[in-house]
């Protein structure tokens, strides 16, 4: 079923914050085509993509560092805001390696952005709504012994125990979110998302990299390296379960979110409205025989089985499953269980043709 993207009739100008990364620059295109007649405005830490709209009422392109609370302030100065997507952040891998850094971008900067748009929403005028704050978030939120690779996690009786700095920080910022929500200050929700495959461009420095790279590198003919297992027929290879979702599909969820009622988000999961957007369940295994039916046999020489202790660690703390039903009952789009992983690799190899 596709999902229904619409805007609450109040919303004319939106922020997006990390709009330069891959999911972001979708989501700018998405909402460009959706809604020819709303003000976009596209922030990150070099200026995003302008797509060659010159249009700034259209499309204005900005390069901020959310860390700096003044020019967080200048991103709501003139129009009126009235929806933020918030999408910036560090991955995984260099939230673990650079702790400093992960918590600036990770916590910092989003406390900057929500205090911001709560000021900013003190202005608003009579009888307007609260602008919505869509917090992008993570299932790195989950850890512990209800959520390992095979684990179904159901949301209302699994506790966030978050085994990284990311899943640390993603769950701090949900909180927030909810706070800041419960003292109405915005109308927030807060959407977790799925690995999401495949991701074009360079590498990423999320652990989770290695779905899409063990697909886009060989693809395109290029050398790359599965760091979860030491060879082809190693266990890990069936053993650890990865929840997925198609580009296509979050980034519709994910514009879903900035229209649904809020009191349904309650109803469905929660006071704290963290939603997990749906997935699906495959394994390292499904993802070879993949790569090997969309670029035979070489595509499959191209993959070097090297086990990295340090990603290992990190997706040990990955349930391999999750209960969507709510989220499914909020109408948001889950991939076919059967074709989805190979939809996804189709979408990439079409991606190699443009």
């Amino acid at each position: 079923m596709p999902v229904e993207i619409a805007l609450p009739p109040t919303v004319k100008t939106i922020l997006l914050t990390g709009a330069g990364g891959f999911v972001g620059r979708e989501l700018v295109q998405l909402l460009l085509a959706k809604f020819p007649d709303v003000s976009l405005i596209a922030t990150d830490v070099g200026v995003p993509p302008d797509y060659g709209i010159n249009d700034e009422n259209r499309l204005k392109c900005v390069a901020a560092n959310l860390c700096d609370k003044e020019e967080v302030k200048q991103l709501f100065s003139g129009k009126r805001v009235q929806a933020v997507f918030a999408l910036h952040g560090i991955m995984s891998g260099q939230s673990e390696a650079d702790f400093e850094l992960g918590y600036n971008v990770n916590v910092f900067s989003h406390m900057n952005v929500l205090s911001a748009l709560a000021k900013h929403a003190e202005s608003r005028e009579k009888g307007e709504p609260l602008p919505v704050h869509v917090n992008v978030s993570s299932l790195a939120v989950y850890g512990g012994p209800k959520a390992t690779p095979n684990s179904r996690v159901i949301p209302e009786d699994t506790p966030l125990q978050p085994e990284t700095s990311y899943g640390v920080c993603k769950s701090v910022i949900e909180l927030v979110t909810y706070d800041y929500t419960r003292k109405g200050f915005i109308d927030g929700r807060t959407v977790r998302l799925p690995t999401v495959c495949i991701r074009t461009g360079a590498p990423s420095s999320a652990a989770s990299s290695l779905i899409s790279g063990l697909v886009r590198e060989p693809l395109q003919g290029i050398k790359t390296v599965c760091p979860i297992a030491d060879s082809i027929n190693d266990e890990a290879i069936e053993g650890m379960p990865i929840y997925v979702t198609r580009v296509k599909t979050v980034v519709e969820n994910i514009a879903r979110a900035v229209n649904v009622n809020a009191q349904d988000i309650e109803q469905k999961v929660g006071k704290t409205r963290c939603i997990n957007l749906p997935g699906i369940k495959i394994t390292t295994r499904d993802i070879l025989q993949a790569v090997e039916k969309a670029g035979g046999k070489k595509a499959i020489d191209l993959i070097e089985f090297k086990r990295d202790p340090k990603v290992v660690a990190i997706c040990e703390t990955w349930a391999g499953d999750y209960d969507s039903s709510g989220p499914m009952g909020l109408g948001f789009a889950v991939d076919d269980t059967q074709q989805g992983y190979a939809q996804a690799v189709a979408d990439f190899q079409e991606t190699l043709k443009a």
